[in-house]
């Protein structure tokens, strides 16, 4: 066990209230800004979230995470236009996609990963708490042996099997259709509420068969006690107790019989039985085989175009269950905010994170729909040059001059990627990571693999490339365990992030524009239009999109014969045309009219503009003061703010 979690600075970047909180003319308003508790998205890693709560003393009810399941695959979102009916583009949905999260891992370097996480967790569970934990077949035997490890399999509670998908054809053997989560417990006390399901048509026809001609249907369920009970031995209305005595005290059987709810037979030598009602029946018990909550593909008013978002229902039936109104919830891997959603609405407080900006911006979005309140937080631990770490790590090796990935040379697993040189030669390249810190230890690991290079005949020299070191870790320290170990003559190279970035900085990003105009149109109102936005990277995208897509056509017209050459000409793709305005590249507007001193963001869900992928923002805007800033958000998820501009005297 970790004696301390790695604790980064954190910063409020957002409150986020509703209306009703933020209307000054509100009588009581402070008391009522009192009785909220607001909720928290923390932008950072689930690591360094648990360090955070730890060190603020905040504990959590429940956890539910479903984090990567090290599926060998990259999850991407579409980037949609943001289309009007006017407008040339109604034909194109997408311009491309940007990569979510990368979900590629050796499986003992994911298992590593998860054990720390699960170890951070369990520090944030009070004592009566408890976890799910939801992965899929090709990991999840591995992550119940961690879990035993951490929790105690004396706490393991159940192994639920969630049919997420109908019936597939894409499998060899049987078709892959379902998921697992792992529910234990932080000790042998934890919140529990019994959950039931609707009884199906046929059950009832068959076991809830009688009605006294009331229209009351009911079932009639033995008396008996299950165990010998001595003090239930009694004649009930001339009836002999069964040999292990009656379930119901002569009390409680006084009660059933002034309800009606107990048959007697007219033979004495049989037993009087219990009516249960079915109208008084809670439904069936849960059981550990969910095959009635349906994907979000089915489920078109939460579709929010983000991949693996579970469905309201699953978390519902999940918070439900181990928690009651008031409790914590917490997710440490939110994605779409699913979790802190469902949490909300059911009355309880909520604490989510993720690492990736549009799993934060997905999650903001959804509870500010929802009437949540809630702060956003920012952890600085790590360097993100992008919306997620994926991005950011392409984004890395995008500034190393010459550099090509690790299949392209022939590479082994453990290097990045390297530079090509003459004659089939290369220079291997090994990035630390964003997160993790060069030490002594690492270097040592390191070494090992650079003297498996020695053998390799086209290895001309390393380079590690580095965000966080030990101060005892610099180039003379690495040439120093080099000679020490006298088993290699490779030179290996130490490079810095920052120093990478600060070569690269006026280059590396061209932040989007727009040219807004404010005026006045009453007293105390003023009316803000979007003139033009602009979007450098969007353009590109364009422009990437446009070649490409023209480039299938004519090899398609080239391949085809003559009736699809014609079929082709007909079908003709049309570039995409960013119009001048550029409004078709926003995805949502915000303002921020308190202007608070510490520069943290007042966000007012009244103010807000949200287009969908077949919408266009409304572009002006109505605002009770021209002081504000506003902030748009792109199409690929980056965000700018703008301030106000200068009203000229009149």
């Amino acid at each position: 066990m970790p004696d301390h979690l790695p604790l980064f600075e954190v910063s409020t970047v957002e409150e986020v209230r509703p209306p009703a909180l933020v209307s000054e003319n509100l009588p009581g308003i402070d008391e009522l800004r009192t009785l909220v508790s607001p909720g928290i998205l923390l932008h950072g890693d689930c690591l360094s979230a648990c360090a955070y709560l730890k060190a603020n003393n905040i504990k959590v009810d429940m956890v539910y995470i479903d984090p990567p399941f090290a599926s060998g695959a990259n999850y991407a979102k579409k980037v949609l236009m943001r289309n009007a009916s006017e407008n040339p583009l109604d034909s194109v949905d997408s311009i491309g996609e940007e990569i979510m999260y990368g979900d590629i891992w050796q499986k003992e370097d994911f298992l590593n990963w998860f054990y720390e996480r699960l170890l951070a967790i369990r520090e944030t569970l009070s004592e009566t708490g408890s976890i799910y934990v939801h992965l899929d077949r090709s990991i999840g035997h591995y992550g119940k042996v961690l879990m035993d490890e951490i929790f105690g399999d004396e706490n393991f509670q159940n192994e639920i099997i969630w049919k997420r998908t109908s019936a597939r054809s894409d499998s060899q053997t049987y078709n892959h259709i379902h998921d697992v989560l792992f529910f234990y417990s932080k000790s042998e006390t934890f919140t529990w509420n019994p959950q039931y399901t609707d009884h199906d048509e046929k059950y009832e026809e068959e076991r809830y068969c009688y009605d006294d001609g009331d229209g009351r249907k009911y079932q009639l369920t033995d008396m008996t006690s299950p165990n010998p009970r001595h003090t239930m031995m009694y004649v009930w209305k001339g009836f002999q107790s069964p040999e292990k005595g009656w379930r119901f005290q002569r009390s409680t059987m006084a009660e059933l019989d002034a309800q009606g709810k107990i048959w007697y037979p007219d033979d004495k030598t049989k037993r009087p039985r219990l009516k249960r009602y079915l109208d008084e029946s809670k439904g069936r018990p849960l059981d550990s085989v969910w095959m009635d909550v349906f994907p979000v593909n089915s489920q078109a008013d939460e579709r929010l175009n983000y991949p693996t978002q579970k469905p309201e229902d699953l978390l519902a039936r999940i918070i439900q269950a181990s928690s009651i109104s008031g409790m914590t919830i917490a997710d440490f891997f939110s994605g779409s905010g699913t979790t802190a959603t469902v949490a909300h609405k059911l009355g309880r407080r909520f604490i989510a994170s993720d690492i990736g900006l549009n799993a934060i911006q997905t999650t903001r979005d959804r509870l500010v729909a929802a009437g949540a309140a809630f702060d956003v937080l920012k952890i600085q631990d790590g360097i993100r040059l992008f919306r997620n770490p994926a991005q950011t790590m392409a984004k890395i090796f995008s500034l190393v001059e010459g550099y090509k990935r690790r299949e392209d040379l022939e590479l082994g697993e453990f290097w990045d990627g390297g530079l090509p040189g003459s004659g089939g030669r290369y220079i291997p390249i090994k990035f630390v990571g964003l997160q993790e810190r060069l030490t002594p230890e690492l270097v040592d690991y390191y070494i090992e693999e650079i003297c498996q290079l020695e053998t390799d005949e086209r290895a001309e020299g390393v380079r590690i490339l580095f965000a966080h070191r030990d101060p005892a870790v610099d180039q003379a320290y690495i040439d120093k365990r080099l000679r020490d170990s006298k088993r290699t003559a490779l030179k290996v190279e130490l490079i810095s992030l920052n120093q990478l970035l600060e070569k690269k900085a006026a280059g590396l990003f061209t932040p989007d524009s727009a040219i807004v105009d404010v005026k006045a149109t009453g007293k105390g109102k003023w009316e803000v239009t979007i003139q033009q936005f602009f979007s450098g990277y969007l353009h590109n995208k364009i422009e990437e999109f446009n070649a490409k897509r023209g480039k299938k056509t004519r090899h398609d017209l080239h391949e085809g014969d003559e009736d699809e050459k014609t079929a082709a000409v007909s079908t003709r793709f049309t570039p995409v045309a960013i119009s001048e305005s550029g409004l078709e590249l926003i995805e949502s507007i915000q303002f921020d009219t308190t202007l608070r001193a510490d520069g943290v963001w007042i966000s007012n869900p009244d103010l807000e503009d949200k287009a969908g992928a077949k919408q266009r923002i409304k572009g002006t805007y109505k605002l009770p003061s021209h002081k504000f800033r506003m902030k748009i958000r792109n199409i690929a998820g980056d965000e700018i703010i703008v301030e106000a501009p200068a009203i000229p005297k009149t």
